[in-house]
């Protein structure tokens, strides 16, 4: 369980305005982000990890040059590790107005030639949001796995899944809040002041001066801090520990250092004060301060999150006084409300805020198993994962034969179907139902009476045909019921099974696992046959392809593909389209 390893920023222009809550409006503007890991066939891998005040896009791994620059959540995101970049495609996007490569108020405004300075925009939480949205059409993304993020971070997670329901399958908000609390904006106001009144801060236009407001920078970070960590945390690192310890007993008398804590605090402090921005730092606390998504529907949270989608996660820590665990629970109670799918996990931890950046092993484990829950919704059979990005998102699905119900709940899961699935086997059944699929018992033989012409979007017959009797009279049902179909069987023409044949046996293989007598199927095809009888039951072949060991093969596809997948529809649609 190493790190990503060596990782490169990329940059994103956006040459649009973006409007922003406030009325204003930015364009020609950058976002800066970084990708972990690989985006799967139907894009449906992707995770975006939002960042808290002084994080960035800088999520996992190192830089070439700088090998000891471990990115923020390194200890969270990574083969191996809870968020596994072996499984999903991780992005972590810097927000506007930042320090660390996106747009912010150090760069210059096109329209003056001049630093943004105090000039620049104040932005919201559902700002960022608005733009992180339009990096992922960018990059072609139409619905996350799962926005996750903490502190900061957690607020943009959430926001997430009211904006934009539909673009999220789970949420996941740690060591957050649905709005700060009185005593937290009294924080972000003192530290903002500390800024705001440091001669250097100019204004805002320090950057013209050729200085940096670092005693207010320094007093701010020095304050923030103080809310980050526990009272149990600090008094067992610093307690009441002078700082030379050769005179611990002995009390300078003067306004210096006397303490670790305040050596400890003023060490943060200057090491701040030399790379984070001033304005930025007014800018992001002020955004801490406007998030509250229950305020345009008079103080009601559960109101707020009425037309959610999403799954959550919510985890909060016993001594964060920051983000308290009451407010982590003002979360599930109104997700709770709304009977949203919800797990809730309070972490006994002594590190205060702080937490959510620490390895707490049950934290750790929490977070790992959500997301291993996650991938095995996203998990399937490589020649399963090739036919489902036939299938549009949202698409009504019927699943003939569907077995352990796999497929259907990836499509469910992945790409936001509903459906039904049809089988007959008593065991199948129950899996299916434990998977939480909607499953009908019934006996395809039968035919489909039980659903209306065209009722569905898709109608999916996979390696099933061929275990039916009446081939053709099944065909035409499936194709009745489903605007398209999806049909899939063993290719009886694949090179392995002609050779057995030249070799006096009946084949046996992964698409044909059966030995002739205790076999299930009672018909076997080749691709030529089954277009041949497409046409004679009046299907239009929409687009077939051979797969061999899950893959499409070009070449000689009836020689060399295990199985054939086809994709149907009626022959009338096509005349009438």
């Amino acid at each position: 369980m190493g790190s990503i390893g060596i990782v490169s920023p990329q940059a994103m222009h956006f040459a649009e305005p973006l409007r922003l809550q406030s009325g204003a409006a930015i364009g020609d503007y950058t976002l800066m982000y970084e990708t972990y890991g690989t985006l799967n066939a139907d894009k449906s891998n992707a995770v975006l990890i939002c960042h808290a005040l002084n994080a960035s896009h800088h999520v996992a791994g190192h830089y070439a040059d700088q090998p000891k620059s471990a990115g923020w959540w390194d200890n969270m995101v990574g083969p191996g590790k809870p968020v596994d970049t072996d499984r999903f495609f991780v992005i972590g996007v810097n927000n506007l107005g930042s320090c660390f490569g996106s747009t912010g108020p150090m760069h210059t405004n096109p329209a003056t030639g001049k630093p943004y300075g105090a000039t620049f925009p104040v932005v919201t939480v559902e700002d960022w949001v608005a733009a992180q949205a339009l990096l992922a059409d960018r990059l072609g993304i139409e619905c996350f796995a799962a926005v996750m993020g903490g502190s900061l971070g957690g607020m943009q997670a959430l926001a997430w899944s009211i904006m934009f329901p539909e673009r999220l399958r789970h949420c996941i908000v740690i060591a957050s809040t649905p709005k700060l609390s009185a005593q937290n904006i009294a924080f972000n106001d003192v530290a903002r002041q500390a800024i705001l009144t440091d001669p250097d801060y100019r204004g805002g236009d320090f950057y013209e001066h050729g200085v940096v407001p670092k005693n207010g920078l320094k007093v701010a970070r020095m304050v923030g801090h103080i809310t980050y960590l526990s009272n149990d945390d600090m008094a067992e690192k610093f307690g009441r520990k002078l700082r030379n310890a050769a005179e611990r007993n002995d009390y300078k008398f003067d306004f210096g250092i006397d303490f670790e804590i305040e050596s400890y605090l003023r060490y943060q402090g200057d090491k701040f004060s030399e790379y984070f921005d001033a304005n930025t730092y007014l800018l992001i606390t002020k955004a801490l301060d406007y998030f509250d998504p229950a305020r345009e529907h008079g103080g009601n949270l559960a109101k707020a999150l009425e037309n959610t989608q999403a799954q959550y996660l919510v985890a909060s820590f016993s001594t964060d006084w920051r983000f308290s665990p009451e407010r982590s629970r003002e979360i599930v109670e109104a997700l709770l409300a709304n009977r949203r799918k919800v797990t809730y996990a309070e972490i006994d931890a002594p590190h205060g805020h702080d937490a959510f950046l620490l390895e707490d092993v049950r934290y750790m484990n929490i977070v790992r198993a959500y997301f291993q829950r996650i991938a095995a919704d996203l998990t399937l059979r490589s020649d399963l994962a090739f036919i489902a990005h036939w299938v549009g998102d949202g698409a009504h699905v019927l699943d003939v034969g569907c077995g352990d119900g796999a497929m259907l709940r990836y499509l469910e899961q992945a790409k936001r179907c509903t459906g039904y699935g049809v089988e007959i086997a008593d065991d199948k059944v129950l899996e299916s139902t434990q998977r939480g699929i909607s499953v009908i018992q019934h006996d395809m033989e039968q035919g489909l009476g039980l659903f209306a012409d065209d009722a569905f979007d898709v109608v999916l017959c996979l390696s099933s045909l061929q275990m039916m009797q009446h081939v053709e009279a099944r065909l035409r049902d499936i194709v009745r019921v489903g605007k398209e179909a999806i049909v899939s069987f063993p290719n009886f023409a694949y090179w392995p099974h002609r050779a057995a044949l030249l070799k006096g046996r009946m084949p046996v293989s992964r698409t044909l696992p059966y030995q002739w007598f205790d076999t299930p199927n009672l018909r076997y095809a080749t691709i030529y046959d089954f277009k041949d009888l497409a046409e004679k039951c009046g299907l239009e072949v929409l687009e077939y392809v051979a797969l061999a060991e899950g893959k499409p093969v070009s070449f000689l596809p009836n020689l060399r593909g295990s199985l054939a997948v086809f994709r149907l529809r009626k022959r009338d649609l096509v005349s009438k389209a």
